[in-house]
């Protein structure tokens, strides 16, 4: 026979319950939708000084007809004409296959971090990854930048990058290789000369944590094939940022928690091993999962979370803050600062068929949100 409980424990659980907070949904400054993505889902966004908006395709599971694009009108038109993102059958190898990172540098310069693959595969030609440089003043492509085949692996994915003008004759460029068939790592580029190398190759920083699992709209995030058994996630180093002197590069591995530094010194070194370069890394801590990060001249990185829907930032003491939570951040990705405002991409990467046995979970549109905030960009001239 069930026993019944006395009323007076009845009316003491039910006015415990009605005293009980209740968990905000939103936190932080409101979201401004700047656009909705009706048709393909993105990936990179980066502002210019003019305001103009560039976003990136990388032809993941769905086959985009332009791989970058400008926002303009309410439009997005393939940026900086159609036919270099009109992939050519066989390749040409100076359209766009799928494109990535992108970044605006100190002249205005549009870089464009093209995989060089489809649908994340491995790369079959060496010549297909490249890293373009395009004017946004003209709008004209300046410089292309290939990869040698000690750089470039076959499993190397080419994820994000930020730009340090003030080295070299036209600076250096840093690229984190997220790929975990290649071991993962960092890329530098002299961008006068063209020159690349690797560094942390392999290295526990930049791998995936094994076994590592993150929670996306409540539920254990992992690779999850049509017919085949679900594993963890294998990305490796993905998000990076640069200190506001351009002396510390910080990285994270997607599939991590921790947050990483290194002196960028200690990277343009190319005559360091990478047992020198570890041995100057510095490990910061945990930083919640993040896909996307930005940096502020005040020394301060912003992170997304897609566990919690919100970006949050780190100060240089160590401490943390919530810039904006809000239920339509459904896994925040790319992130981008300028005109004291935040941009977030909101792609829903968590929901494509890979990781639910094949079946696409998305719901059009994606969206591109901004945040009002007291920040402006580390642009390093």
């Amino acid at each position: 026979m069930k026993k019944l409980l006395p009323l007076a424990l009845l009316a003491l659980g039910t006015s415990l319950a009605q005293r009980l907070p209740e968990s905000p949904t939103r936190l932080g400054a409101p979201l401004e939708l700047v656009h909705a993505f009706n048709n393909h889902m993105p990936v990179g966004v980066t502002v210019n000084s003019q305001g103009r908006i560039f976003v990136s395709y990388p032809n993941w599971e769905d086959l985009n007809p332009f791989s970058v694009a400008e926002i303009r009108n309410g439009r997005e038109v393939p940026y900086p004409n159609q036919d270099i993102n009109t992939l050519k059958i066989p390749n040409n190898y100076d359209s766009f296959v799928g494109v990535q990172g992108l970044l605006i540098d100190g002249r205005d310069r549009l870089w464009v971090l093209d995989t060089g693959t489809v649908n994340l595969s491995p790369i079959v030609d060496g010549r297909a990854p490249k890293l373009v440089g395009i004017d946004t003043r003209t709008n004209r492509v300046v410089k292309t930048i290939r990869f040698p085949a000690n750089v470039v692996l076959r499993g190397t994915y080419l994820n994000d990058l930020r730009v340090d003008l003030r080295f070299g004759a036209d600076g250096v460029a840093y690229i984190t290789d997220s790929g975990a068939r290649s071991g993962a790592g960092l890329i530098m580029v002299d961008l006068a000369s063209g020159r690349s190398w690797r560094k942390l190759t392999g290295d526990a920083t930049v791998r995936p944590v094994p076994g590592f699992v993150s929670f996306a709209d409540g539920r254990a995030l992992l690779e999850r094939p049509q017919g085949g058994p679900a594993r963890t996630l294998s990305f490796g180093a993905d998000s990076i940022a640069i200190s506001p002197d351009g002396g510390t590069l910080y990285y994270a591995p997607t599939a991590s928690r921790r947050l990483y530094a290194v002196p960028t010194a200690a990277l343009r070194n190319e005559s360091l091993s990478d047992a020198e370069v570890k041995a100057q890394v510095r490990d910061l801590g945990e930083k919640g999962v993040s896909d996307g990060m930005a940096e502020d001249t005040f020394g301060r990185l912003y992170t997304t979370n897609h566990e919690i829907n919100a970006v949050v930032r780190r100060l240089p003491n160590g401490e943390f803050q919530t810039v904006v939570r809000d239920p339509r951040l459904i896994w925040p990705d790319t992130l981008a600062i300028r005109g004291g405002y935040l941009y977030i991409l909101s792609n829903q990467l968590g929901r494509q068929g890979r990781y639910h046995y094949g079946i696409d979970q998305r719901v059009r549109p994606y969206a591109l949100f901004r945040v009002k905030v007291d920040a402006q960009p580390v642009i390093l001239r």
